[in-house]
Order: structure tokens, then C-alpha cells, then sequence
């Protein structure tokens, strides 16, 4: 692992190059710095799924067992949906639950159908400023508007990690 702590100075289009060189080396190293890292966290990941799968098995069984009592008993909770117990409480609450479709056909049939029944308070409509349209605005438009825009050249570093990878091997 090389490390540099010195400043370097360009002064020709091979000290570009050469810079460029050790860019892409240092990106490779990085990269193997992280492949490894990730291969050691996953390692301690399985270890620990492997144990706290366990507990996690345990755990659905008395929330299985628990249930199965109250269903047993449901008549208690008549006048009461909750109860209180010494560890935590258990209870009952309603639940309203719709299955909305999730193909754009039935996501639109169901919009027009909505809109024809006149529940137009069960549609959402989410609004936001177009970025890209209001940068093709005229300039005395976006004064009106209040906004500003800016030009700018922005420089790029891009090594060419493949050919450095190829000199490697």
C-alpha cells in the first residue's frame, strides 16, 4: 500500500499522465480495500443470522402461542380491546386495509372511475417544479420568476482504471 503525504507539483502533460496513473491505482487499491471489508462483513453477518435466527424462531412461537390463547379467550376482550399485563400488552384494534392495483391499466381505470363517481378526494396529486423545463426558460422569464440561472465549465477526472488494470497483469 503506497501513501503519499507529499504535495505534488504538474508541470508537464506527463506529469498529468503520470498523476492520472496514480489516481487509477489508488482507485484499484480503494476498491480492493472495500471488496475485501464488505467480504469480512458479510462473513460476521451470516455468523450472526445463523444465532439470531434462533431466537428469532423462539420468539414467533410464543407470539403464535400468545395468540392462540387470546383467540381462545377473545370473548374478554368484548368491552375491552387491549389489556394490560405486568411484561406488555396484547389486544385487538380494527385494521382497514385496501388492495390498490399496481398495473398502470388498472392504476388509470381506476383514476377514471374515481373521477366519474365524483371522488376526486381519493386521488392524490403530488406537484413539483420541473428542474429541466424551467432551465429552458428564457432568462427574463426566470427573473419574473425569481430564480437565477448559472452556467459553469465543470472539470472532470476520469482515469482509465481498465488500461491500468491490463499494465498490472
Amino acid at each position: 500500500m503506497k501513501t503519499t503525504n507529499t504535495t505534488t507539483t504538474i508541470n508537464s502533460w506527463d506529469d498529468v499522465d503520470n498523476a492520472l496513473r496514480r489516481i487509477a491505482e489508488i482507485d484499484i487499491e480503494k476498491s480492493q480495500i472495500d471488496g475485501d471489508t464488505t467480504l469480512k462483513i458479510n462473513k460476521i453477518r451470516e455468523e450472526a443470522k445463523a444465532i439470531s435466527q434462533e431466537i428469532d424462531n423462539d420468539k414467533k412461537q410464543l407470539e403464535k402461542a400468545i395468540e392462540l390463547f387470546c383467540e381462545a379467550n377473545k370473548a374478554e376482550f368484548a368491552s375491552r380491546r387491549s389489556r394490560v399485563l405486568n411484561f406488555g400488552t396484547i389486544g385487538y384494534r380494527l385494521v382497514k386495509s385496501v388492495s390498490i392495483p399496481r398495473t398502470r391499466e388498472r392504476v388509470e381505470a381506476l383514476l377514471r372511475s374515481l373521477k366519474a363517481y365524483g371522488y376526486q378526494s381519493c386521488i392524490v396529486y403530488e406537484e413539483r417544479p420541473d428542474r429541466d423545463e424551467i432551465a429552458e426558460l428564457d432568462d427574463s422569464v426566470l427573473v419574473k420568476l425569481g430564480l437565477r440561472k448559472t452556467v459553469r465549465d465543470s472539470f472532470r477526472i476520469q482515469p482509465n482504471i481498465e488500461k491500468i488494470q491490463q499494465d498490472a497483469a
